[in-house]
């Protein structure tokens, strides 16, 4: 099953789910990851919930008669997790990170990567940054939800 990966949002209690993919910090998390350590930052892989991911799994899993006991979408979230199921984290904390992933690769753009790949990295830094700033002031928390990548 191949999964996806995607930026959700949480502020005053309203799910703000987004449709962008971002296969390229997904598929080099590790090597993000790796980078954050030696920045000093969360890794980027501390704000990845796979609730979504599991769920789809398990539900898979059940037989036709026991699918029929799947309970009904949430109304917040429009999926069969409800905002408290899923892991939060704060924007300010997340928004280090980015940052830091996006400074670094803008200055040192080898990195262990060639040339298409930071330019993808940094445009989908850009997106999430650029998100989740004007939320970081009120407060919001967010998180990189993976989840089947044929959903929605």
């Amino acid at each position: 099953m191949a999964s996806a990966l995607r930026l959700n949002t949480l502020l005053n209690h309203q799910f703000q789910p987004d449709d962008r993919l971002l296969d390229t910090l997904r598929n080099e998390l590790k090597l993000l990851d790796g980078l954050c350590r030696t920045l000093g930052v969360s890794e980027l892989s501390s704000f990845v919930d796979t609730t979504a991911l599991e769920l789809q799994a398990a539900v898979a899993m059940l037989d036709d008669e026991a699918k029929k006991a799947v309970p009904e979408p949430d109304p917040q979230t429009g999926q069969i997790w409800g905002i408290e199921d899923v892991s939060w984290q704060p924007v300010a904390t997340g928004m280090s990170t980015l940052e830091a992933l996006q400074h670094h690769l803008r200055k040192s753009p080898h990195s262990g990567l060639n040339s298409n790949k930071v330019r993808d990295l940094l445009g989908e830094l850009d997106y999430c940054i650029s998100t989740l700033a004007p939320l970081e002031a009120e407060g919001a928390q967010f998180h990189l939800a993976v989840e089947e990548s044929t959903q929605r």
